[in-house]
């Protein structure tokens, strides 16, 4: 059975190309860590790819289980291909109960921009810009990012997050959107599930870079100028899919192909090191920023959810030699529970003992000898 996957992101990239982003709500969302998501666009999601990953995920190592070993989406993959931050406070809140009145009184507040007009005059305030920007990330961040299974639904929680655009870009937001798709790759996992949601886009684009038998031929860039104006900051390195490709060698859809390319890839067929450091050099700093943070072996969170990054489970990513990896105490049912009946719960005092992790994260950094004749990415 293929997953069915949401959809509803795509009428933001419509509305942007028909309506560019600019100049200056672009500088909030660039200072916001948000950017490298917008500057990448959308690719089309292949659910039978998506499908064919989940059915390798293993909620209890947090690994895809393949041929040439277990292999998994880390914090340098989300930074390197999205350039969303890694380090910086987790994405959590209180799960305040309020009233239809008090939530529309809050989007007026925050968002009241976006009914007047869809373009931004030159003229406009501060505040106006302000009001702008956050409607596009509150469409980022609750419609891909943490997208659920709602069908077009965003959740509010997150939009008061967005209050103060000055403190925005302090959150990690790429282990928060990591933790989410961890989750939904957890559920979907199980055989009594149909759907899966989170930044989709992120697991495909991984796979693009590291399966070698799922990668597609990419023979030409897409035009982006009425997308993406001239001047702005160069996107990170998942803006290559942004592309046309050529399906002459490789099958797009098709449930049983992919699983029996999956089930008969050999291991040079799985890339270890996508990120050479000549690479990893020549991407916008934001790409690299939390470099420190790429191995850390710590809780990460979103709101209710909690997960574990596990990076020692798959050194080799890292040109690293893979060492026995030491068990990390966490419930392996974790997945089955949600915010669902917890009313006014302040998720940073639910999560405490996991919180002292991350808070100390430079504590839990992962490190093993560098394999023997590695010329590859040093940390």
């Amino acid at each position: 059975m293929v997953l069915n996957t949401r959809k509803s992101d795509g009428v933001f990239w419509k509305l942007v190309e028909k309506y560019p982003i600019h100049p200056r709500v672009l500088e909030v969302i660039r200072l916001s860590g948000l950017y490298g998501v917008y500057r990448c666009n959308r690719p089309a999601i292949d659910r039978s790819l998506i499908t064919s990953l989940v059915e390798r995920w293993r909620p209890e190592t947090y690994t895809f289980h393949f041929r040439a070993g277990g292999e998994t989406i880390t914090l340098q993959d989300v930074e390197m291909l999205y350039g969303l931050p890694v380090n910086g406070a987790s994405v959590l809140g209180t799960e305040t109960t309020r009233t239809i009145r008090d939530w529309q009184n809050i989007c007026q507040r925050l968002l009241a921009h976006l009914v007047s007009e869809p373009q931004l005059s030159d003229m406009a305030t501060q505040e106006i810009v302000n009001q702008k920007a956050r409607c596009y990330m509150f469409w980022m961040i609750a419609g891909m990012m943490m997208a659920d299974t709602s069908g077009s639904y965003l959740k509010l929680m997150y939009l008061p997050m967005l209050e103060d655009v000055n403190a925005i870009g302090s959150y990690s937001w790429g282990s928060a959107t990591l933790a989410y798709l961890y989750r939904f790759l957890c559920k979907a996992s199980q055989s009594a599930q149909n759907e899966i949601a989170g930044f989709l886009p992120l697991l495909q684009v991984w796979a693009w870079e590291r399966i070698t038998v799922l990668r597609l031929q990419i023979v030409g860039k897409r035009g982006i100028r009425n997308i993406f104006p001239t001047g702005l900051p160069r996107g990170p390195y998942a803006t290559r899919w942004f592309a046309h490709f050529s399906w002459t060698n490789t099958s797009k859809h098709m449930l049983k192909v992919y699983r029996d390319a999956l089930d008969s890839m050999t291991e040079d067929q799985f890339i270890w090191e996508p990120y050479t450091d000549d690479l990893i050099e020549s991407l916008p700093d934001y790409c690299r920023a939390g470099r420190d943070m790429w191995h850390v072996r710590v809780p990460i969170f979103c709101w209710d959810v909690v997960e574990v990054h596990l990076p020692d489970r798959v050194m080799r990513q890292f040109g690293l030699q893979q060492v026995i990896p030491t068990p990390f105490l966490f419930d392996s049912t974790h997945f089955r529970y949600d915010h669902q009946g917890r009313p006014n719960t302040n998720w940073e005092l639910e999560h405490a003992q996991w919180l002292l992790f991350w808070n100390k994260r430079e504590q839990f950094i992962c490190n093993a000898p560098v394999i023997m004749g590695h010329f590859g990415t040093s940390y």
